[in-house]
């Protein structure tokens, strides 16, 4: 999808509105993630790995999350809902992208030893 040739500055002004509130939610789903991860680590303090891992979490928590609320809350479904091919599950799409980036990791990637997120990687060691 590209940006479209508006026809107005009332219709540019009402497609940036909707950038930046959907830009405000991302950014604020993109922090939550990453502060829970990398607790008092700002985002120059990670590599560009961290930052892939970090956003790959939200995008498939977003699909997950919005996928099972349109289950639960069905005056929500469109008809599109059901042409798109299901992700495959968030456990495995995390695992294979934290493994990718501590293959190449530029810095050890520390996880407090009773975090899932290392029992889940590194098979608990």
């Amino acid at each position: 999808m590209s940006i479209p040739n508006f026809k107005s500055q009332h219709d540019w002004e009402a497609f940036t509105q909707i950038f930046d509130s959907q830009w405000h939610c991302k950014r604020a789903l993109l922090n939550r993630v990453k502060d829970d991860m990398f607790p008092n680590t700002s985002w120059n303090g990670l590599s560009s790995k961290h930052m892939e891992v970090i956003n790959d979490i939200v995008s498939n928590l977003v699909y997950e999350v919005e996928r099972q609320f349109k289950e639960t809350h069905q005056d929500y479904k469109t008809d599109d809902d059901e042409m798109f091919i299901p992700y495959r599950s968030f456990k495995e799409n995390v695992a294979e992208a934290i493994n990718e980036a501590l293959d190449k990791r530029e810095e050890p990637i520390w996880c407090h030893p009773e975090s899932s997120l290392k029992k889940m990687t590194l098979g608990g060691k």
